[in-house]
């Protein structure tokens, strides 16, 4: 049995609604992307939970590799705590440059921007500001 003329129809219209379904698909979902991608920023993590966990692997490595006794591995867990501490701390003030330096970016492209994109980027600056602000309880400023 030869296919018809209809048939042929049938697939060329069933080809050409699955295309028009898809790009409104893609035409929806680029838009609410869009939108997200302006609302808010997503923070690096300094999770206390890394350094305990790094902390609790570096003993253990040591423990193992070097075979130390229970007294050596409770001398050793005060120095890794200790430098567990050391880093956190200088991860902490890391982060804080970094967001510091995207705000300063900030100021500095706004002379570059006509009005409407001055707005926008103003809009993008105080949602990094809140972010920062809710995560690290104090302002960092320019």
């Amino acid at each position: 049995m030869k296919p018809t003329l209809s048939i042929y129809l049938s697939i060329l219209l069933a080809l050409i609604t699955i295309f028009v379904c898809g790009c409104g698909v893609g035409y929806i979902l680029g838009k609410k992307s869009e939108q997200e991608q302006t609302t808010s920023f997503v923070l690096a993590d300094t999770s206390k939970e890394d350094a305990a966990t790094w902390k609790d692997r570096t003993l253990q490595r040591l423990t193992r590799f070097l075979k130390l006794s229970d007294d050596q591995q409770s001398l050793t867990g005060q120095e890794v705590k200790t430098t567990s501490d050391a880093i956190q701390a200088s991860r902490d003030h890391t982060v804080e440059d970094y967001y510091r330096h995207l705000l300063n970016l900030h100021l500095r492209l706004m002379p570059h921007l006509d009005k409407d994109q001055q707005k926008l980027l103003e809009k993008d600056r105080k949602s990094l500001q809140l972010a920062i602000d809710s995560r690290y309880q104090s302002s960092i400023t320019e």
